[in-house]
């Protein structure tokens, strides 16, 4: 069986790339399968330079085909930040929605902001493709809901009253900036799969 190595740690990012390849019938590895990997340091400008950074080095240490994704939340009001330090904006998914509502408290709904996801794929012998999705919405006043993880709970897409973490899973993945990259990624390996690459 093809096998593909999902750059990440993140047990929820990672259950939801697995749901999405699912029917290119690979077999998913992690870098919790690879315990003795470092993850890059995220030094890149650009979600794309990150998620590039990330792909390049899981296929060159393991040789492996490697999907890596760089994503984050974007506040018009705050001048697209926190951007490609989505993670980096404080320890916890709770104390980076509270910074965030506290450096909103000021601004009236709505609130325009996106939600970017840049996956890149990359064989050990260099080959790279690079995809986006974004999906639109405003953030909301308080966090509602339980499910999913980050941003989620403030996150309200564009003609919707729920936030993301007020979805199922699979109504998040039909619409989630995530679940559009890994769609346009699945593609893009299946392609792969057929020239032999993977």
């Amino acid at each position: 069986m093809p096998r593909v190595l999902v750059a990440t740690r993140n047990q929820g990012k990672l259950a939801e790339i697995e749901r999405l390849l699912a029917p290119l019938g690979l077999e998913v590895l992690s870098l919790a399968d690879f315990p003795h990997l470092p993850e890059p340091e995220e030094t890149g400008a650009t979600f794309a330079e990150n998620a590039i950074l990330k792909a390049r080095e899981a296929a060159r240490a393991t040789g492996l085909v490697a999907l890596a994704d760089d994503s984050g939340l974007e506040v018009a009001a705050l001048g697209g930040q926190p951007g490609v330090h989505s993670k980096r904006f404080a320890a916890s998914d709770p104390e980076r929605i509270a910074r965030l509502l506290d450096l909103l408290a000021s601004v009236p709904p709505p609130r325009a902001a996106r939600f970017v996801a840049v996956v890149a794929i990359a064989s050990p012998q260099g080959r790279l493709e690079v995809v986006e999705g974004t999906v639109r919405g405003t953030i909301a006043c308080a966090p509602r809901g339980c499910d999913g993880f980050g941003y989620d709970p403030v996150f309200i897409p564009e003609g919707e009253q729920r936030t993301m973490a007020e979805m199922s899973r699979e109504e998040k993945n039909l619409i989630s900036h995530r679940g559009q990259a890994i769609r346009l990624a699945a593609e893009r390996l299946r392609a792969w799969l057929e020239a032999g690459v993977c």
